[in-house]
């Protein structure tokens, strides 16, 4: 009974030493999270500096399988990474503003690519997507402003690239991502497609026209901003144009089609080259900012039937019974305006940088006079209000 219970505590001694002796492996200038089940691990961080990094299969007898959130952001000196084929997953931002980062090859095995993974490495060129990639996320390369193509295993079932290089779900119905450093100033989209994602064409400099599908009806946030596309026409799918979309563009005209429902926020601000826009009738929704300096703006139309929104002969933007002034053409040669009676409520920087305007006239019936209404306005000298004093002037409403 005595031997029994020595060899019971010498078992007990054997199997908690061998249980302390499970030392992870080390990783050296490498963050690493362990999966103990699996024998698998994730690649969370990077604490080295060199410029070509190949990572290692294994850890060990634990086998990488993923890099991880944020893992290589910001590792600014990066040039070259190679990543091993067992690497079935790469996590939201992880290889961010790697802004040196010039060659990446994706192992033939992955399958998913976080949100913004590769956003602002500025000096890559190229991309090639796996085969056995089935989730692309949102953003993944805004801001690769050198991409010139992205490729896509012609065997992949979620994805596709088109003959411009450009990134497209397999039906092609959406266009994820033009190649932002693509040298081509046109590009013709399939009539497949019905939605542009956000970010799409951001930043595309050399991009000067696009031919749009007929069947297009949504336009995300940011879909063109700061692009260089001159002039844009579209169908009567068309319903949707998200905020910023074209922001910052080049856009000199614009045809909107007869659809539209929404304008985002700030979806026009800052195309100082648009003279002149069209608002059809089935416009209900214009959103803050949506035309902030659009300097060269002459004229704003809108559609007869529209029941939100309404113009006046000098091309003025109002909501529909002109109790509200929206927007004044302020590129408009117009050196005097009075404003309409009805009007209640002159709205944030609706006349801002009016260049011509020499004399405004206000109406007894304006209650309210808001912010930067009437500011960076050299030229106007002559503010008559025929009332005894709005309710509320903001202080800055005639800021120079």
């Amino acid at each position: 009974m005595k031997r029994l219970f020595i060899s019971i505590i010498l078992i007990c001694i054997v199997l908690i030493t061998a249980s302390c002796s499970g030392k992870l492996p080390e990783t050296n200038e490498y963050k690493c999270e362990f999966d103990t089940k699996n024998k698998t691990v994730s690649i969370v961080g990077y604490e080295g500096s060199s410029e070509k990094i190949v990572i290692p299969e294994k850890f060990g007898k634990y086998t990488v399988t993923e890099i991880g959130r944020n893992a290589f952001s910001k590792n600014y000196e990066l040039s070259k990474i190679t990543i091993p084929e067992t690497v079935t997953s790469i996590g939201d931002r992880a290889f961010e503003l790697c802004i040196g980062l010039k060659e990446i090859e994706l192992p033939p095995e992955l399958k998913s690519i976080g949100n913004a993974a590769f956003s602002n490495c500025r000096s890559l060129r190229k991309i090639s997507i796996p085969e056995a990639v089935e989730k692309i996320g949102l953003s993944v390369f805004t801001g690769c402003t050198s991409l010139e193509k992205i490729e896509v295993d012609e065997n992949n079932s979620n994805y596709v690239s088109d003959r411009y290089g450009a990134l497209l779900d397999k039906n092609q119905t959406t266009v994820i991502q033009y190649p932002t450093g693509s040298q081509r100033t046109k590009y013709e989209m399939p009539n497949t497609v019905t939605t542009i994602e956000s970010y799409a064409f951001e930043k595309s400099k050399n991009l000067e026209e696009v031919t749009f599908s007929e069947n297009l009806k949504t336009i995300k946030s940011y879909a063109f901003q700061a692009s260089g596309i001159r002039s844009a026409e579209f169908s009567d799918r068309l319903e949707q144009i998200g905020n910023f979309a074209f922001n910052e563009s080049k856009l000199s005209s614009i045809t909107l089609g007869n659809s539209v429902k929404s304008i985002g926020d700030s979806a026009f601000a800052w195309c100082t080259s648009l003279t002149e826009i069209e608002i059809p009738s089935t416009t209900d929704v214009i959103g803050v900012s949506a035309f902030f300096m659009c300097t060269s703006i002459e004229k704003y139309t809108i559609g007869k039937e529209n029941k939100k929104f309404a113009s006046d002969d000098y091309g003025v933007l109002f909501n529909k019974d002109k109790s509200i002034l929206l927007y004044y053409p302020v590129g408009s040669a117009t050196e005097e305006y009075t404003v309409p009676s009805t009007v209640k409520t002159i709205s944030a920087s609706s006349f801002s940088t009016c260049l011509n305007i020499k004399k405004i006239i206000i109406p007894d019936s304006v209650e309210e006079i808001n912010d930067l209404a009437f500011s960076q306005c050299p030229n106007l000298a002559d503010v008559i209000y025929e009332g005894t004093k709005p309710e509320s002037i903001a202080e800055n409403a005639f800021e120079k």
